[in-house]
C-alpha cells in the first residue's frame, strides 16, 4: 500500500475521506462516523478504517484546517510514563512557561510503546493542538506521516538526536553516560556492571549503552556481554538483580545504573546486605534523584536540567506560533556530573 497519494504528475496529494473509504472497502459515511462517532461503528470495521487512515496519513479535513490555522491554545505532550518524576520535571517546565502565554498543556502516556505513541498522537491531532512535544526521538513511520500531513510544530526532548523531526531540546544520553563511566574508571574501577532498562524498549537506553561502551573502549577496555544487566525498573526486582550481579565472575567492583530508580534500588539492596559502598561496590546513577541524594552514602549522579528543557521547548513553541522562524533545530542544554561519596 502506498504511503501517500500520488497525482499523475508525481506530486503528493492530501489524503481524502473518499480514498480511505475506497481502500477500506466501506462507504464514505462509514468513514465519517469512525471519526465523528466511533462507537457507532463495529470494532473490526473501525480498526480497518483507522489502519488505512494511518497508512495514508489521513486527517479529517476540519482538523487539518484547524491545525493550519492554529486555532487551539492547547499544546499536547506525550511521555513514556506518567509515574516517573523525571518526565514530570519536563512537564512542569513546559506547563509553567506555556501558561504564562495563555496556553494549556495536555498530557498523554505512550507506555514505552511506539505503536501506542502513534495511536495517541493520532487522537491528539483530532483535538487540534497548537504544537506537539514528544519525549521519544525514535518513531514509527506512520507517526511521521501524520506529523507531515498535519504540519504541526514538533519538539522532541528525550535525546539530542542528529536528525530531529522538527526541533529537539535535550542533552546527549550517549555523552552523559560516557562521562559517568569515565568517572568510575578514574576512581580505579575496572569491572563495571551496566544496569539498564530493556535495550529493545528504548532508543535512549541504547544510546546510554553506546556511551558506556565507547568510554570503556577509549580506556582500552572491552565491555563484556555479561556486564550488561537488563531490568524492568523499580524496586521490586532489586534483590534478584543484585543476586545476578554478585554471582558474576569476574567480580564487579562498580555498578552504573542507567536508570535512576535502578541505581537507587540497588544501592538500598547493597546496604541491606551489608556491602560497603563504595568500598565493596561503587554505585553511580544516571540522573540525580532526590532519594539518591539523601542515601548514606549519597549517590553520584548526573545533574540534567529537565525542567529547563521543558521551559526552553515552550519558549520555542510560543515563538514559532508568534511567527519566529525555526532557526536552531538542535538545542543542547547539557548536563553536569554530580560526584558524591558512593563512588
Amino acid at each position: 500500500m502506498d504511503d501517500v497519494n500520488q497525482g499523475r504528475d508525481g506530486v503528493s496529494r492530501k489524503s481524502t475521506m473518499t480514498e480511505v473509504a475506497r481502500r477500506a472497502g466501506v462507504s464514505v459515511m462509514t468513514v465519517s462516523r469512525v471519526f465523528s462517532d466511533p462507537d457507532s461503528v463495529a470494532a473490526e470495521t473501525r480498526s480497518r478504517i483507522e489502519q488505512v487512515a494511518a497508512d495514508i496519513a489521513y486527517i479529517p479535513d476540519g482538523i487539518a484546517a484547524a491545525l493550519k490555522r492554529r486555532a487551539s491554545n492547547v499544546v499536547a505532550a506525550v511521555v513514556p510514563s506518567l509515574t516517573d518524576n523525571l518526565y514530570t520535571a519536563i512537564l512542569r517546565g513546559l506547563s509553567g512557561e506555556l501558561s504564562r502565554h495563555g496556553f494549556v498543556l495536555s498530557v498523554a502516556e505512550a507506555a514505552y510503546s511506539s505503536t501506542e505513541e502513534t495511536r495517541v498522537v493520532r487522537e491528539l491531532l483530532r483535538q487540534r493542538p497548537a504544537a506537539l512535544v514528544l519525549h521519544e526521538t525514535s518513531h514509527e513511520a506512520g507517526l511521521l506521516r501524520l506529523i507531515r500531513q498535519a504540519g504541526v510544530i514538533v519538539i522532541e526532548t528525550g535525546d539530542l538526536v542528529d536528525a530531529p523531526v522538527d526541533t529537539v531540546v535535550s542533552f546527549s544520553n550517549h555523552d552523559a553516560t560516557a562521562v559517568l563511566t569515565r568517572h568510575l574508571l578514574d576512581r580505579g574501577r575496572r569491572n563495571i556492571a551496566f544496569v539498564t532498562l530493556p535495550l529493545a524498549r528504548s532508543s535512549r537506553a541504547r544510546r546510554r549503552h553506546d556511551g558506556f561502551r565507547s568510554a570503556l573502549a577509549a580506556a582500552g577496555l572491552a565491555a563484556a556481554p555479561d556486564a550488561v544487566f537488563e531490568a524492568a525498573g523499580g524496586y521490586a526486582d532489586a534483590a534478584a538483580l543484585m543476586d545476578r550481579i554478585l554471582a558474576a565472575r569476574p567480580v564487579f567492583d562498580a555498578i552504573l545504573g542507567a536508570g535512576d530508580v535502578l541505581a537507587v534500588a540497588l544501592a538500598i539492596e547493597a546496604m541491606k546486605r551489608g556491602l560497603a559502598v563504595p568500598g565493596d561496590l561503587a554505585i553511580a546513577s544516571f540522573d540525580d534523584h532526590e532519594i539518591g541524594r539523601i542515601l548514606d552514602p549519597p549517590l553520584t549522579g548526573l545533574d540534567i536540567p529537565r525542567e529547563a528543557i521543558g521551559r526552553r521547548a515552550a519558549e520555542i513553541i510560543v515563538g514559532r506560533l508568534k511567527g519566529a522562524p525555526a532557526v536552531e533545530r538542535r538545542v543542547d542544554l547539557g548536563f553536569a556530573l554530580a560526584a558524591r561519596a558512593s563512588t
